[in-house]
């Protein structure tokens, strides 16, 4: 991960000071006179560039790694059909993004930080609501849990911890991994728990049941709203401190303007660090919530040694560091 952000924002500085991306923004204004395409088809060779580039790199930690570990049990064309299906999803989600950040950018030049930031914390919030029912299933299948016994039990504590839960989904990790896991997924009404059909085979029912009550922690106590308002604060600060450096850029870089699209890979690599800046206290932050969530299970879980068999198995079954 580490090496793939900072082979990222060198793609980005050679780009930006190659003359690739003017190169490449004065070839949209050929093929198209409107600004929003011309955003969209330089987005989108930029985009398949960086693609082509680091689709090895990908290839080589998802497949060629897990395979010699003995956790992937994909094979290579599934692996090349997923990564295109999540490429092209990925480059739908971007475009819409930049889209967006762009006209903020052009027409409101002085606010459209506090603009960007509360656009991008409202497609955080759709994004998370379609998830379960829309992203999820493109890349695995989602079912209710078959085994009844299990559910009635793990509908049970639900009920005991005071989280309204009317369905628990099992779904199919075992067709490409041999991973273990669970997750809460969704807002609201399309909120989910998740359980790996791999976590079903091969833990008792007591150590399903501890992990499913550190999913309800995560409920019960609101996390995923409380990491939407971490990054929401997050997000206006990030936004307004690429706003100071993006005007002194204009200037040094000799654009146009802050939406000069040809300006794109200065934007980017901005964002980037201010995020690598944030990455330590939202790491933090995230650990405190599953600590929280952990105690939780300690409060309400019937038997604390099932927990810690399970967190042990987990780290066993999917070669996790159990001690980062």
């Amino acid at each position: 991960m580490v090496l793939q952000l900072f082979l990222t924002a060198v793609f980005l500085v050679i780009i930006l000071f190659s003359g690739v991306s003017a190169w490449v923004k004065q070839l949209a204004i050929n093929i198209s006179g409107n600004f929003y395409l011309q955003v969209g088809i330089y987005l989108t060779i930029l985009a398949g560039i960086y693609y082509l580039l680091f689709v090895g790199m990908d290839f080589y930690s998802e497949f060629v790694l897990e395979h010699r570990f003995g956790l992937s049990r994909q094979t290579a064309s599934g692996w090349l059909k997923r990564s295109i299906k999540k490429g092209l999803l990925s480059l739908l989600l971007f475009l819409v993004a930049v889209e967006g950040l762009y006209f903020f950018l052009k027409h409101f030049p002085n606010y459209w930080w506090l603009l960007a930031a509360t656009g991008w914390i409202l497609l955080s919030v759709v994004l998370s609501k379609i998830a379960p029912v829309l992203i999820i299933p493109l890349f695995y299948k989602c079912k209710p849990l078959v085994n009844e016994s299990l559910k009635e039990r793990l509908l049970q504590l639900s009920k005991s911890c005071g989280v309204d839960i009317e369905q628990v989904f099992q779904i199919e990790l075992s067709k490409e991994t041999s991973k273990a896991n669970a997750a809460v997924a969704g807002l609201g009404a399309n909120r989910r728990i998740l359980l790996g059909d791999t976590l079903l085979k091969n833990f008792s029912e007591d150590e399903i049941e501890a992990i499913f009550a550190h999913e309800l922690g995560h409920i019960r106590m609101h996390h995923t709203w409380k990491i939407l308002g971490f990054a929401t604060v997050a997000s206006f600060v990030s936004f307004f401190l690429t706003h100071l450096i993006l005007e002194k850029g204009v200037v040094i870089l000799g654009l146009e303007g802050i939406s000069d699209i040809a300006g794109f890979p200065f934007l980017a690599v901005t964002l980037m660090i201010i995020g690598l800046i944030f990455m330590p206290i939202q790491n933090g932050y995230m650990r405190y919530l599953e600590k929280q969530a952990d105690i939780f299970v300690t409060k309400y879980g019937k038997n604390g040694q099932s927990f810690i068999s399970a967190i042990t198995k987990l780290s066993e079954q999917n070669l996790s560091n159990p001690a980062p």
